[in-house]
């Protein structure tokens, strides 16, 4: 499927040369994807490659002296985004407030966005123009910065300024073509889509579709089941394993990689006996995780940052059968990973063994979990086990509960 980008940019760049070389990049990117430029003012003048959509009142100035009606411009903005439901959404220009906002509306709806500061994080240039630049358009600048899936520069010292503040570490430099004879806009342009294939291979948790979800749900599922049981998948999941594209098998790799699964999906594939293109992940690039996740097993030795709830946990468990000990030692780990964002997909296959293999008095269970106050999380755990490792209710030791907190869990578990 061929990839889908969409540019803003408030108004043409008042720098003629960085007008004409925005327009010449875009034109070069759309000859290998589907490139559009929001912006909002109409645009008198075509590009070639590219279409241009206003989301402003039509008028030619609209928009120059920082006056705009925001919740009309978020609606034609939303509108637009899901219209065209970009695979990114790049923000081109410094310290103007509605980039900002277009970078934020973008993210809350689950849109990567590439942010362009164009010299604007330089510190020459912050010192230089401090007094026009306030302390609010800084933060909304440094807050974009932030935000973004990656950082796209040209300028070294902008780079190195921002890696040097821990801005943020998804600093991408490509080389100004019009500084460098040797390196001309068409190399840059596609340097520059390099990067959003990047950013779509990162964070894949974010960015996977749900039938390729579906898919390794049900290998996980397969690589957990017993080996006497008949018939593990339904038809619905078997037909749906025969249907996935090699693409999708390259986005299910990444996502089990990144969740510490791929053990699992293997042995799931081999079970399933189906035959899947060769990946080679170590030449794919991806950014590094904003939060790092633990792939360690769940284990059964307790760990908690505060030595006086290990020792209050492990004088409530003392007495308990081992079984069950270590079953709630599992819990409490993964809710302390959980709330630290380490969690993965990998604990919560753990606990899915833990739960359909070993042998629990099911009473004594729940009675030792409302006693540590984990019933409540284990019956949330439990919902989200049925939803990503498929574990049937009869192996379930608590009833499945769905609720906010639950929803918690799910976005905790998909989050940077």
């Amino acid at each position: 499927m061929e990839l889908r980008v969409l540019h803003f940019t408030p108004h043409p760049p008042r720098d003629k040369a960085l007008s004409g070389f925005l327009d010449t990049i875009l034109t070069y990117m759309g000859e290998q994807a589907d490139i559009h430029l929001a912006m909002l003012v109409p645009r008198s003048e075509p590009i070639t490659n590219c279409e241009v959509h206003c989301i402003g009142t039509g008028s030619a100035h609209y928009g120059e002296k920082g006056m705009v009606n925001l919740l009309a411009l978020q609606k034609c903005f939303l509108k637009l985004l899901y219209s065209l439901m970009p695979d990114i959404v790049h923000v081109h220009g410094s310290y103007h407030f509605l980039n900002s906002r277009i970078a934020l509306w973008s993210r809350k709806r689950g849109f990567p966005v590439v942010f362009s500061p164009y010299g604007g994080m330089n510190p020459d240039y912050i010192e230089e123009e401090y007094g026009s630049r306030t302390w609010k358009m800084l933060s909304y600048q440094k807050s974009m910065t932030a935000g973004a899936s990656a950082i796209l520069s040209s300028d070294a010292k902008e780079s190195e300024y921002i890696q040097r503040e821990r801005l943020t570490d998804r600093v991408e430099f490509v080389s100004d073509p019009r500084n460098d004879e040797y390196w001309g806009e068409e190399n840059y342009a596609h340097s520059v889509l390099g990067i959003y294939h990047k950013v779509l291979d990162s964070d894949k948790g974010l960015h996977i579709d749900q039938q390729s979800r579906e898919a390794l749900s049900a290998l996980l599922h397969l690589s957990l089941s017993g080996s006497t049981e008949r018939q593990p998948l339904c038809s619905e999941d078997i037909l749906n394993l025969r249907g996935i594209t090699p693409k999708q098998w390259r986005d299910i790799h990444l996502f089990a990689y990144e969740q510490g699964v791929t053990s699992n999906m293997e042995e799931g594939i081999a079970k399933a006996q189906l035959t899947v293109p060769e990946i080679h992940l170590e030449s794919t690039p991806v950014f590094p995780l904003r939060q790092s996740k633990d792939q360690n097993p769940l284990g059964a030795t307790l760990s908690t940052n505060s030595p006086l709830s290990q020792h209050r946990y492990e004088n409530k468990l003392r007495h308990c059968d081992e079984a069950i000990r270590t079953t709630c030692v599992m819990l409490l780990n993964l809710r302390h990973l959980l709330r630290h964002d380490r969690a993965t997909l990998r604990h919560l296959c753990d606990l899915t063994a833990v739960f359909r293999f070993d042998k629990l008095d099911e009473r004594q269970l729940a009675l030792q979990l409302k006693h540590l106050g984990l019933y409540n999380f284990t019956r949330r755990i439990c919902q989200v086990l049925h939803e990503t490792t498929y574990l049937d209710e009869g192996y379930m030791p608590v009833p499945a509960l769905d609720d906010r907190g639950t929803s918690r869990i799910r976005t905790h578990l998909m989050k940077y």
